[in-house]
């Protein structure tokens, strides 16, 4: 993944994950949000960190939105400053804006607005654990709540051919191996003494800081 600079405007619950996943993801990241506290409690888990309105047009200039590759409109309690954050970003010549939409009318005015892409996660997160629920394919990432969440991932090469008790997750990383499926056959509730294969996909039980220690390659998140 390529190094980028991205803004995301609003911390509330979605931005701030938004937010922590880039910088994660090694890319730069900047925030803007009125509440300091929100701001103090993410400042070392981003490039930058601002105190200040994101309808302000100087507050934006000023946190160099302008200058980044993506913003991410991540306010949507008060659709009034959404759009309006949404409208600067167009001003200010941004090459990708995306807006997070309350609704489909929302999503309406901001797409007449030149925003580039809309979300709505509330809808998308719905849908895709139906068609998880509906299917026999295994949860790639799935958020069961503040900082807890579900993974599924290929096995990496460094635990192939060794058994659960030799990679000792738990002890070392606080983490579950709640399932295997290996081909058509899955494996709820392993045993210690399975032995993991090429090709296995791992369904693990942790929290995000558990989950980090693992170095996983996980490319889709809800």
């Amino acid at each position: 993944m390529a190094r980028k600079q991205y803004a995301v405007l609003g911390l509330g619950r979605f931005g701030s994950k938004v937010a922590r996943e880039l910088f994660y993801k090694k890319q730069e990241v900047v925030v803007v949000d009125k509440d300091e506290e929100v701001i103090q409690a993410i400042k070392d888990q981003v490039t930058h960190a601002y105190v200040g309105d994101i309808t302000d047009e100087d507050a934006l200039k000023e946190a160099g939105v302008a200058d980044c590759d993506v913003v991410i409109v991540a306010e949507s309690s008060s659709i009034e400053s959404n759009i309006i954050a949404a409208q600067i970003c167009e001003l200010l010549g941004v090459k990708k804006i995306i807006c997070k939409a309350r609704n489909t009318v929302h999503g309406k005015i901001l797409q007449k607005l030149g925003v580039h892409e809309i979300i709505y996660p509330e809808q998308d997160t719905a849908i895709k654990l139906v068609n998880r629920l509906t299917s026999f394919g295994v949860l790639d990432y799935f958020e069961l709540g503040e900082d807890l969440n579900l993974v599924g991932t290929k096995a990496p090469h460094r635990w192939e051919n060794k058994s659960l008790n030799d990679l000792q997750l738990r002890k070392r990383c606080n983490v579950t191996v709640l399932a295997i499926q290996r081909g058509d056959e899955r494996l709820i509730i392993p045993s210690g003494d399975t032995i993991i294969q090429s090709g296995d996909i791992i369904i693990i039980f942790g929290e995000d800081q558990s989950l980090k220690k693992l170095n996983l390659d996980i490319t889709h998140k809800t």
